[in-house]
């Protein structure tokens, strides 16, 4: 029998908070009087329905009275925590969804340089017009033209010439830097700055020092191997050594979630973890000890919102499983969402963000019923993946139409076999990180292995990557979405009537019999 999904009032507030984070930008800042007024006029319509429901539902006295009125007054006070649940929501989105300008203090056209402290780790592009580098910016001031300073805010991505990117990854997070340029438009809130020279002004903390050593360490260890690029991309999220070849056929065959850091990443580590820690301290003690290391994962690997959004599930898991308390693996999503915007409300912007949230959604909301067309038909393993794939694919395509103006429909047949092979690829890219650490001698060994694995696992992305994505307007496709959704929904709820049906005619039938024996 198939579940239906249950809109709890946490996952009813993560709604009502998405859609007015996205469309925050887009209203007035009194827009937020909308949502709050309806709330209340619906909180003061139970309310009064709550105090008047004696006089609304007058029957005769009796015990059947007393539970009609008192299943009346709990579905009022439910119906009221979904309304204070929605209003929070409402409010949480709206208020992390404002846009977070930049002030430059000065007009941005009369902008020479900038100050500030590094965000990230710089990021190096490399296209037809050459190498650069791009990383963000806080910035603490700014000076124009005529050398006059003034004091700024906010982050500002930034563009770096080729030649200043291996003193800023020696340098890395957290050093203060002033940069020479112009930003690239001339708008009041520009957040694009191109820098011709780059100043070091202060290096980072020791800490940070210590992290940007480490992976550097890492990554100069790793990319002697042909195989390192890809390893140092699933493992830490550095691109600068991948293949832009094997990089672009990811993409074609519909499978560049893969090589950005996310849910089935943080899986991947967290299941290591578990291996070998559940054993010998048991399980509680073993997921407090991967909450501990999956926290200093993510400070080694940076800030990627999806993520981000991974190890916020996990510790929320974790404390469910702590204080026993029920786990609704959709209502986690919820909360990861409003916790994350609420912490990083610039991060629900970013297409990973984005991507990684309404996949995982489609996954958990839909991969059980549209397994249920397959059951029987498909082994469990292959129908499993094939439901989660299209689950994924269908939430995701209008996204995907809309920032990249194709879809690849043929990514759901290729992830059945790209995503595994990357996955084993991956364990296998830990143990050299440990190898890397413990025993150096031992990697040369293992380097022929992880070659091979590698060579076979390019030429099967670069079979995957031969069918062509499809043109797609986004509304269109958006519309389609909506329509397979209410339909498997529909063919859900239809399944279960039946299912029911069935069930209580097959308890009529049975007290029939018992009654006939009788």
């Amino acid at each position: 029998m198939v579940n239906a999904v249950k809109i709890t009032p946490v996952l009813c507030a993560a709604l009502c908070a998405a859609i007015s984070y996205y469309t925050a930008p887009y209203l007035p800042p009194a827009g937020v009087l909308v949502p709050l007024g309806v709330a209340a006029c619906l909180t003061a319509f139970f309310e009064t329905l709550s105090c008047g429901r004696a006089f609304l539902f007058r029957v005769k006295d009796g015990e059947d009275t007393q539970d009609a009125m008192r299943k009346i007054g709990d579905c009022i006070r439910v119906a009221q925590l979904y309304v204070i649940a929605a209003t929070l929501g409402f409010f949480t989105g709206f208020v992390s969804g404002r846009p977070f300008l930049v002030n430059t203090g000065l007009p941005p056209s009369t902008i020479r340089g900038i100050y500030g402290i590094m965000r990230d780790d710089p990021r190096i592009l490399a296209n037809e017009r050459g190498t650069r580098g791009m990383g963000a910016i806080a910035v603490r001031w700014t000076r124009g033209v005529d050398a006059t300073e003034a004091s700024a805010s906010g982050v500002v991505s930034v563009f770096f010439p080729e030649d200043a990117i291996p003193r800023l990854k020696e340098f890395g997070r957290g050093g203060e830097v002033y940069l020479e340029g112009d930003f690239l438009t001339d708008s009041d809130q520009a957040s694009l700055f191109r820098a011709r020279s780059v100043h070091v002004v202060q290096p980072a903390p020791k800490i940070e020092r210590f992290r940007t050593g480490l992976r550097l360490t890492i990554a100069e260890r790793f990319s002697r191997y042909r195989w390192g690029g890809l390893a140092l991309a699933l493992l830490f999220g550095i691109k600068d050594s991948l293949d832009s070849t094997l990089s672009r056929q990811y993409q074609a065959a519909g499978c560049s979630h893969v090589l950005a850091l996310s849910g089935m990443h943080l899986a991947v580590v967290s299941a290591v973890i578990a291996f070998f820690l559940r054993k010998p301290l048991g399980l509680k003690a073993a997921a407090l000890a991967g909450v501990v290391f999956i926290m200093g994962y993510i400070y080694l690997v940076g800030d990627m919102p999806s993520l981000n959004r991974s190890a916020i599930m996990y510790l929320l898991g974790t404390g469910m499983l702590l204080f026993s308390l029920p786990n609704n693996t959709l209502s986690i999503l919820g909360m990861a969402f409003i916790i994350q915007i609420i912490m990083q409300p610039v991060s629900g912007t970013s297409l990973s963000f984005i991507l990684s949230y309404l996949a995982l959604a489609g996954i958990l909301a839909l991969s059980e019923p549209v397994y249920a067309i397959f059951r029987g038909k498909l082994p469990d393993f292959l129908g499993q993946s094939l439901a989660a794939s299209i689950a994924a694919f269908i939430a995701t395509a209008g996204v995907s139409a809309a920032f990249f103006g194709v879809i690849n429909p043929f990514g759901i047949i290729a992830g059945l076999v790209v995503v595994p092979l990357t996955t084993a690829f991956m364990l296998g890219s830990i143990l050299a990180l440990v190898l890397v650490f413990i025993a150096p001698a031992a990697l040369m060994w293992f380097d022929g292995a992880l070659s091979l694995f590698y060579q076979g696992l390019e030429r099967v992305v670069s079979w995957a990557a031969i069918p062509p994505g499809v043109k797609a307007d986004p509304v269109p496709v958006m519309l389609a979405s909506l329509v397979i959704i209410a339909l498997i929904f529909g063919v859900q709820y239809l399944r279960m009537r039946f299912c029911l049906r069935a069930l209580r005619s097959g308890v009529r039938s049975a007290e029939r019999g018992f009654h006939a024996v009788a």
